[in-house]
């Protein structure tokens, strides 16, 4: 039988052990955590939602997402799924898949192998969609640096399109690990923008952070600009990056981004979510697709774990 009341004393310490390690955030007062942002973080600007004939500019907007999902029992035996989608609002779409065991690779798993793949994949599916169709907004889910450390070469690759047809490359990090606030308060380094930012941004407002403080933008190029915002109700931040070389666009990205969020949703712009869910790989598709596709000895022999068997 479950331990209820030590699971409740457990519960209770790491409630009480956040309290203490956040309560140097928690006792600034709004007044001044601004003052503060305006100072020392950057330029804190109130965002505008577009209307009518200002999202013409728009109409061909293109988000890029990916998803994986594996099947099968402990390493080496599974086989992993990878997909990307890069969806434009006007209907053009391009879908490009990729398909994993390491049965059948020589390169022993790093233990990263899996979120490289994904990030290839999403690179991969951009790229593609570049060559095949013409746009002007790309818009990828998360932020660069996701990429620059999973594959860089596709991602400069990428970026290279992107200057040289002028599109512009953004990435919308709903999930922020940086600590660029933390530092400039003198606070412990393992506290994250995330924490600090919420409920501390107005709605629709964002904070246009100095490239100076900025570890992702680099002097000598190759890095990025980068932004926190508030765009729902909710009160938590998200982030967004850009190329340091289309950085005159951030504002404009931002109060993109802006406009299309949903006021009652949990901050993340629409037509990332409707990507997002275009392209999930769901554990039903994995079992339909190996079970059509793989041979019945094979599927069984390689891909069916023990706790598998215990429902067959």
């Amino acid at each position: 039988m479950i331990n209820l009341e030590h699971l409740r004393e457990q519960i209770n310490d790491v409630n009480l052990d956040l309290k203490n390690k956040y309560n140097p955030v928690f006792k600034i007062s709004s007044k001044t955590f601004r003052e503060h942002l305006k100072s020392e973080i950057g330029n804190l600007t109130k965002l505008k939602k577009f209307e009518g004939d200002e999202l013409i500019p728009y109409n061909s907007l293109v988000g890029v997402d990916g998803s994986n999902n594996k099947s099968g029992g402990a390493y080496p035996h599974f086989i992993e799924i990878f997909q990307g989608l890069a969806k434009s609002t006007n209907g053009n779409e391009v879908f490009l898949s990729s398909v994993y065991t390491p049965t059948l690779s020589a390169v022993t798993d790093d233990g990263n192998l899996s979120q490289k793949m994904l990030a290839s994949i999403e690179i991969e599916t951009a790229i593609k969609y570049i060559e095949e169709y013409d746009l002007k907004y790309l818009m990828m889910d998360g932020g660069f640096i996701r990429y620059k450390i999973n594959c860089l070469d596709l991602f400069k690759r990428l970026r290279e399109l992107c200057e040289e047809k002028n599109i512009i490359l953004f990435g919308v990090i709903k999930d922020i690990k940086t600590n660029v606030i933390s530092n400039s308060l003198g606070l412990d380094k393992t506290i994250y923008d995330r924490e600090i930012l919420f409920n501390r941004l107005n709605l629709g407002e964002a904070v246009l952070i100095n490239n100076e403080i900025n570890k992702k933008y680099l002097e000598n190029g190759d890095g990025f600009s980068s932004a926190f915002m508030r765009t729902s109700n909710f009160p938590g931040a998200i982030g967004v990056d850009i190329l340091d070389t289309q950085q005159e666009h951030l504002e404009e990205i931002c109060n993109l981004i802006y406009t299309l969020t949903p006021i009652n949703s949990r901050g993340v712009p629409l037509w990332l979510d409707i990507v997002d869910k275009d392209v999930k790989i769901t554990d039903e598709i994995v079992d339909t697709l190996l079970e059509e596709f793989l041979d019945r000895d094979i599927y069984e022999r390689f891909f069916i774990s023990e706790r598998d068997k215990r429902t067959l």
